[in-house]
């Protein structure tokens, strides 16, 4: 077993997605090319990051951003995408102008001076797991509300935004660190990939009994599993294709 100093939201999900998949991950730390999904919606986050922090355009912003991260991925599983098909993928959603009056709208709302307003490190402490859950806010709005950007083939459904884990570890979080501004409301700002592209804001409330009675009891049971070495494969969820499992191919053998 590897000797962890912390889980992540991420981890985590992998763990609940296929408990095979985060063995070969980071028990056996199997180097496996990266998604281009993956690639993509990085340099799409390095990007709005660019423009909020320091007003670049985002056509610049976009082409900086998309360079750095292509450069510094040793392994990209490209498929029948190319860097160049992506790269001018990238640069029609952030230019589009619904897109782009979309962050404008953000970055008003955004404050540069406020105190770890993007990318904010927090770290949520759980009763019976020895280490901490690690997460980066996107951003944090000047009404307190934080939020996270998505890049998705299509437009979330109304319900997806509640059933996500990642912003119920983000408040938690920061009402560990006693910031209750928030009043438990969290924003996902989604942008489509599409060939005409989209934009929203879905907002949810989450709630404390949330994290007692959901989330908390299904991270002390990875843990728990972890720690026993319990690694199922899980073969009939959405994760078990060539398309979403850096591990697929490999592990049909």
């Amino acid at each position: 077993m590897p000797d962890l100093n912390h889980l992540s939201y991420s981890s985590i999900n992998t763990y609940l997605m296929c408990p095979e998949s985060w063995r070969r991950r980071y028990v056996l730390q199997q180097k496996a090319p990266t998604a281009t999904a993956l690639v993509f919606g990085s340099a799409v986050h390095g990007a709005i990051e660019s423009y909020l922090r320091m007003g670049k355009p985002l056509e610049e912003a976009w082409r900086q951003s998309w360079s750095e991260q292509v450069t510094s991925e040793s392994g990209i599983a490209w498929g029948e995408e190319t860097a160049d098909t992506l790269a001018a993928d990238g640069e029609r959603i952030l230019t589009a102008p619904n897109v782009a009056a979309f962050l404008d709208d953000i970055r008003h709302n955004y404050d540069p001076l406020r105190e770890r307003s993007m990318e904010r490190k927090v770290e949520l402490r759980v009763p019976g797991v020895p280490v901490p859950i690690v997460g980066y806010i996107d951003v944090i709005t000047r009404d307190g509300v934080p939020g996270d950007f998505k890049t998705a083939a299509r437009m979330w459904a109304p319900d997806k935004a509640a059933s996500e884990m990642q912003p119920l570890v983000y408040l938690a979080a920061l009402n560990q660190e006693g910031v209750h501004e928030h009043n438990w409301l969290f924003r996902h700002y989604v942008m489509t990939k599409s060939a005409r592209p989209s934009c929203k804001v879905f907002e949810c409330q989450r709630s404390p009994a949330e994290v007692l009675t959901g989330l908390f009891p299904t991270i002390q049971q990875v843990w728990r599993d972890i720690q026993a070495e319990r690694f199922p494969k899980v073969t009939n969820g959405c994760k078990c294709s060539a398309k979403y499992c850096e591990y697929w191919q490999e592990c049909q053998g």
